[in-house]
């Protein structure tokens, strides 16, 4: 049984707030899962964390609900490989339509990127030990979230997971 709370983040001096965080937490106290949104209620992203309260598994949103970002982690801020073969994946949107899948290892370096067509068919696959598959290439022409080309994932978590979601 966990329980629920419902907190405000960032709020600022003149009264602004900017983002929402609801807390579920294990018996012990830890933090079992947050979710952030935004002012206008959309889910930015949900935090996952073990039963001691480092953080598990982070998934990151975009404002059509659509999962850009998950990453897997160890439990001491390094990204671990799941049952799945892959540590993290990004996927990048037009709109409501996926147009790429990377995959990418415990290093956050690309394992796999999936191409797909306007109707949502796979038309392409290229995996790391291809002879043509050149992350920097084929990565560095769209940027992805805070600005990080696709060509790598950072291994770690991040600092604003960090200090922000354990500590609710």
């Amino acid at each position: 049984f966990y329980a629920l709370f419902l907190g405000l983040s960032s709020a600022h001096a003149d009264g602004e707030v900017k983002s929402l965080k609801k807390f579920q937490f294990w018996d012990t106290g830890k933090v079992r899962q947050c979710d952030v949104y935004d002012v206008n209620g959309y889910l930015k992203a949900k935090v996952y964390c073990y039963s001691d309260g480092a953080i598990e598994k982070i998934e990151r949103f975009n404002m059509l609900d659509k999962k850009t970002e998950e990453a897997l982690y160890d439990g001491h801020g390094k990204l671990k490989t799941g049952i799945d073969g892959w540590a993290a994946k990004r996927w990048l949107y037009s709109g409501p339509t996926l147009l790429y899948e990377i995959a990418y290892d415990e290093t956050g370096k690309p394992m796999e990127m999936k191409m797909y067509s306007e109707s949502g068919r796979l038309i392409a696959r290229r995996y790391r030990d291809d002879v043509n598959f050149n992350p920097y290439e084929q990565a560095s022409m769209f940027m992805l979230l805070g600005g990080q080309s696709a060509a790598f994932y950072d291994p770690t978590v991040r600092k604003e997971y960090e200090s922000d979601i354990i500590e609710p």
